[in-house]
């Protein structure tokens, strides 16, 4: 019985690296269109049609909400999935300029959150490292326009 397991675990370990070389690229090597993952699957346009996904992250729709007005759309996308957040956040540095949008602010390290802005909206994203999974929020709102007073101070407290 000992020989058996002994075995099964030489020929689980020569499967596993045989399979774990089956995606890789050569050295240097990067996808040429920005819509494709080194595992070959196309990354995607989820609700906002200018803010790409990567496929490796999985949407979770009881976390997310989205309001759409005939002239405004925005709302809070979750998703979560097995992806280096280092990873994440050059991702979305690299594809969110090309769809037109201009980082104005990022914070890093355990939790990491990028600002940009476009003329009419604003996205936030914030990547956060969990045990297994990584956890990304998508939050997309529109700019107040021009002709639209805002005040930060509407409301009154308690103590007023």
């Amino acid at each position: 019985m000992n020989l058996f397991l002994r075995l099964l675990l030489v020929g689980l370990l020569v499967f596993s690296t045989a399979c774990s070389t089956r995606f890789t690229t050569t050295a240097g090597e990067e996808p040429s269109d920005p819509t494709i993952t080194r595992a070959g699957h196309a990354n995607y346009y989820f609700d906002f049609d200018d803010i790409l996904v990567p496929r490796d992250m999985n949407f979770q729709p009881r976390s997310s909400f989205v309001i759409e007005t005939p002239g405004v759309k925005a709302g809070m996308l979750v998703f979560r999935g097995r992806v280096d957040s280092v990873s994440l956040t050059r991702f979305f540095a690299n594809n969110m300029l090309k769809d037109g949008w201009q980082m104005s602010s990022s914070f890093r390290y355990q939790r990491s959150i990028m600002v940009f802005t476009k003329p009419d909206r604003d996205c936030i994203i914030s990547i956060q490292d969990g045990r297994v999974f990584t956890r990304m929020e998508i939050w997309v709102a529109p700019k107040a326009s021009d002709s639209t007073p805002f005040s930060p101070r509407q409301e009154r407290t308690l103590t007023q």
